[in-house]
């Protein structure tokens, strides 16, 4: 029987999926990967059963395997349907052939679509990233697309995790598809896409928890226009589906409410997590106060302070990250001094992870205590009763260790206790789940913990519990993540460190797709720009900070910046303070400039407003040069669009050193407000035209368009 052309007959009705597919696009469907009771995996895939059988009824194909020639019993039923709006719904269930097998993971629906001249891919990671070569990606990018084994090592495209969303789509100039688990329990999955005979097949390998079936279909649906449509569509499934926090504009921490430039900086070493940790210029903590003063006069407006290194444990040595280094006396005076400044201070940490041993700090060691207090029943373990750490776990890394695991109360306790210090001293942001991507909760296998013996939903519900007796003993400290927040864990991480960088590194390049589905409900700051140094070429592209933060702030997110020595901004964390800076005056000039605009006319919408989609910009372009893959455009002058019920606002940063004339070219003629920083005019029709300033920024607003 030939399921394959059954199901293209049905989902043909689809237009775009016709546009990507054909009779062949369907072969091998689905891999499921079993394990049995020693933790040995199995995966089978559509080719490994001897009996097909396929029928059609109305608006469904049901297609049933049995016969596995590897595990006999082995039956698995896939059924494709459509419903409304012509979505293709997939769904799948299987049945082990002996009881002591256990579904771990499926990867469905496995679907080959065809390579066309335009074709982009987006995938969710990364706070969104836009592909056009598949094949380069795998051979070239740090990122590759992998399934994600034990131990997660928190750069994959997992959900909920480095991924904050669960869908993907392709597109190209006729029209798009989008590809989405509509999953409100949030069990974890990769998204992701592989190349595969010049197209591509999507990597959607989702776990189960050890169950057969999937309580949730992924939905297939034709979409016209870029990433932004198929943001919208999965932004309509969340909005009524999804269980979402409170909107900030009803939750706001002052601290956020102030918008202050984040200032990140060790006060050990020179650069680098490598070199030892001999004091710098800014520790004692107060040597940064006059840097501090500097920038708050040159801009006009509050910094936070956000150090790195400042451990009394080891720098990047979870959990424990306290006492702060000199005691607490000494962080407190210059907390203190900040804040009757209207200055803010936040600290670095580094998640739920154990470290037995410090590769920065040699002579810090818990080994004593992990036998003390039998820590090994804490840790996550592997399939195999294995246990180990991926993340910064190297000799030539920072730490050798472990991951805790979120579900137990031995985790809770000891992540508690650490924050709770913290917000007994007055600390304003901790970001004490750094390393843990999204607030990942890592993959866990243990036959000894209360919970399923397979990752599945349990571990978004742990990580939540988690979170909420986090919040409690923080207090009004915010809290925060490394990369932008997982959907899930909103409701707590607040503010985090951001990673859209981290899409050059992906062979790809940046969209604002976390923005325009979240920024309602937390936000984040421009990030540390970790990994940039070891990608970006800065010789042929010596303008990116300067573009970075433009981009960052049409993005809606706070401005970040990077100090070296001497109170100079630095290229990004992990560079050497001995490497000669960036050009310094375009980059504080902006962020004024920027700032201005971010506390003043632009402040109801970049604060916590609601994004739509940016109608077309014709900006000058500028070209990042990177060392894994050739130039990429960028519009000199990033743009955005924001509404607030009735009004839309066109934002336009230019990270030129010069005006740059720019036309928003829009479907149907307005009337619109042009904003500048020291005057308003009236432009009308559909093309509208203005120059914006040096370093600067305009808003054009007018009545919503439909």
């Amino acid at each position: 029987m030939n399921y394959s052309s059954d199901i293209f007959g049905l989902v043909s009705r689809n237009c775009a999926v016709k546009h990507f597919c054909n009779e062949k696009s369907f072969d091998d469907i689905f891999q499921i990967r079993m394990r049995d009771f020693v933790g040995n995996p199995y995966e089978y895939r559509a080719g490994n059963f001897a009996s097909v059988e396929s029928e059609t009824k109305a608006d469904k194909v049901t297609v049933k395997f049995s016969e596995c020639r590897d595990l006999p019993g082995t039956t698995v039923e896939l059924t494709v349907a459509l419903g409304a709006d012509d979505e293709v719904l997939w769904n799948i269930s299987a049945v082990p052939g002996r009881e002591y097998f256990k579904v771990e993971w499926m990867n469905y629906p496995q679907v080959k679509f065809i390579k066309t001249d335009s074709c982009r891919y987006l995938i969710p990671t990364a706070e969104g990233v836009i592909l056009h070569d598949l094949e380069l990606r795998q051979e070239r990018a740090q990122f590759k697309c992998n399934t994600v084994e034990y131990a997660y090592n928190g750069v994959d495209s997992l959900y909920p995790a480095a991924a904050a969303a669960q869908f993907e789509a392709l597109y190209d100039s006729e029209c798009g598809i989008y590809i989405g688990c509509h999953d409100a329990a949030d069990n974890p999955k990769v998204i992701d896409f592989m190349p595969h005979n010049g197209g591509a097949v999507p990597l959607l390998q989702q776990f189960t928890g050890g169950e057969g079936a999937l309580s949730y279909s992924v939905v297939m649906r034709s979409f016209k226009g870029n990433w932004q449509d198929a943001a919208e569509i999965y932004r309509n499934w969340m909005e009524e589906f999804a269980l979402l926090p409170e909107k900030l504009a009803g939750n706001m921490p002052e601290v956020l409410e102030k918008s202050p430039v984040v200032i990140a900086y060790p006060v050990k070493g020179f650069g680098s997590d490598a070199g030892g940790l001999i004091p710098n210029e800014y520790y004692p903590y107060s040597n940064a106060l006059p840097v501090m003063e500097r920038y708050n006069k040159l801009w006009d407006n509050t910094v936070m302070a956000l150090l790195m290194h400042w451990e009394g444990t080891a720098p990047w040595a979870p959990p424990f990250i306290w006492p702060p280094s000199g005691g607490e006396e000494l962080l407190k005076e210059y907390i203190d001094a900040m804040h009757e400044k209207g200055n803010s201070v936040g600290l670095y940490s580094s998640g739920i992870a154990w470290t037995q041993k410090s590769m920065i700090d040699p002579d810090y060691s818990l080994e004593e205590r992990f036998i003390a207090e039998n820590v090994a029943d804490e840790i996550c373990i592997g399939p195999r009763g294995e246990a180990w750490s991926s993340v910064c776990n190297h000799p030539l890394g920072q730490r050798i260790g472990y991951d805790l695991c979120p579900s137990r109360d031995y985790t809770v306790k000891l992540v508690c206790k650490e924050i709770s210090s913290a917000s007994k001293l007055g600390v304003d942001y901790l970001q004490y789940f750094d390393q843990n991507q999204g607030c990942a909760s890592p993959l866990c296998y243990s036959k000894k913990h209360a919970h399923p013996e397979l990752p599945g939903a349990w571990q978004t519900t742990a990580m939540q519990n988690l979170l909420d007796k986090a919040a409690d003993a923080a207090g009004v400290t915010v809290l925060g993540c490394e990369n932008a927040v997982a959907q899930p864990y909103m409701k707590v991480c607040k503010l985090n460190d951001l990673r859209n960088h981290l899409a050059w590194s992906f062979c790809g390049y940046p969209v604002a797709l976390y923005s325009y589905l979240y920024h309602e409900y937390t936000t984040g700051f421009s990030g540390n720009g970790v990994w940039l140094h070891g990608n970006m070429d800065y010789e042929k592209t010596p303008f990116f900070p300067v573009w970075n933060l433009a981009w960052n702030f049409v993005s809606g997110n706070l401005l970040s910046v990077i100090l070296k020595d001497k109170g100079e901004l630095h290229w990004n964390w992990c560079q050497l303070w001995s490497v000669p800076a960036p050009e310094q005056e375009p980059l504080i000039k902006l962020i004024g400039n920027l700032s201005k605009w971010r506390r003043g006319a632009m402040k109801k919408y970049l604060l916590a407003g609601r994004m739509v989609k940016t109608p077309e910009v014709i900006s000058p372009i500028r070209l990042v040069h990177t060392k894994i893959q050739e130039p990429i455009e960028v519009p000199a002058v990033p743009a955005s669009a924001w509404s607030d019920g009735d009004t839309t606002a066109v934002i336009l940063a230019n990270s030129l050193t010069e005006a740059a004339e720019c036309s928003v070219i829009l479907p149907e003629s307005v009337t619109a407000q042009v904003s500048f920083a020291g005057e308003t005019i009236e432009l009308a029709g559909s093309k509208l035209t203005v120059k914006v300033p040096a370093l600067d920024a305009v808003l054009i607003t007018y009545k919503n368009i439909g």
